[in-house]
């Protein structure tokens, strides 16, 4: 059995401005809980609206994978790194906290999910996770999360858990997590260095 097991309803998720004040995000959940970018959270995962093209804020020392919620998606300009299409949902893209890339929105505002870890003390994988399908690679993971846009269930260890569209389940030391019902989830493996 999972040691402990959170069910984040997205009414819970606290909003908080961009670093460079370019927009919004909804946090999910972050660890230590209530730290921020200047006390060095360990993960965080969030949802980032936006509304209009421009920088990325700059995460200096973190990783980050970001995948589309919502919307006709974005491509990032990672200057001489060249550039990524973000436009097909709940498909991930990792790139360095550091890169804090300029976006073009493709056709009007957009809302993507967001991980992001400290390179030095974690290190974080994203799986699209399809209704039916354990998320058994990841469940090595100390800390693994399922956030599910659509709604859903979600099995922890035997345990089932009614997602509404946008909630997010987090689990310590599940042995295996299955998005029962819905379309698509994204889980993400959290691993300590």
């Amino acid at each position: 059995m999972a040691g402990r097991v959170r069910h984040v309803a997205a009414s819970q998720y606290r909003t908080v401005p961009w670093q460079n004040g370019g927009g919004i995000t909804a946090e999910i959940a972050v660890e230590p809980e209530g730290s921020t970018v200047e006390t060095r959270f360990l993960w965080r995962l969030s949802l980032a609206r936006i509304d209009r093209s421009g920088p990325f804020s700059a995460f200096d020392g973190y990783d980050r994978t970001i995948a589309l919620v919502a919307g006709a998606g974005m491509v990032l300009s990672f200057g001489e790194r060249g550039s990524a299409r973000v436009d097909k949902p709940m498909q991930p893209l990792a790139f360095s906290g550091e890169w804090a890339p300029g976006c073009a929105l493709v056709g009007g505002p957009t809302e993507d999910f967001n991980v992001m870890t400290d390179r030095g003390r974690i290190r974080h994988r994203v799986e699209r996770l399809e209704a039916g399908v354990a998320a058994r690679g990841l469940t090595t993971a100390p800390t693994l999360a399922v956030f599910v846009p659509s709604g859903g269930r979600v099995t922890v260890d035997g345990e089932a858990f009614q997602l509404a569209p946008r909630d997010t389940v987090i689990a310590d030391g599940a042995a295996e997590v299955t998005l029962a019902s819905a379309g698509l989830a994204l889980s993400v493996g959290l691993f300590p260095i």
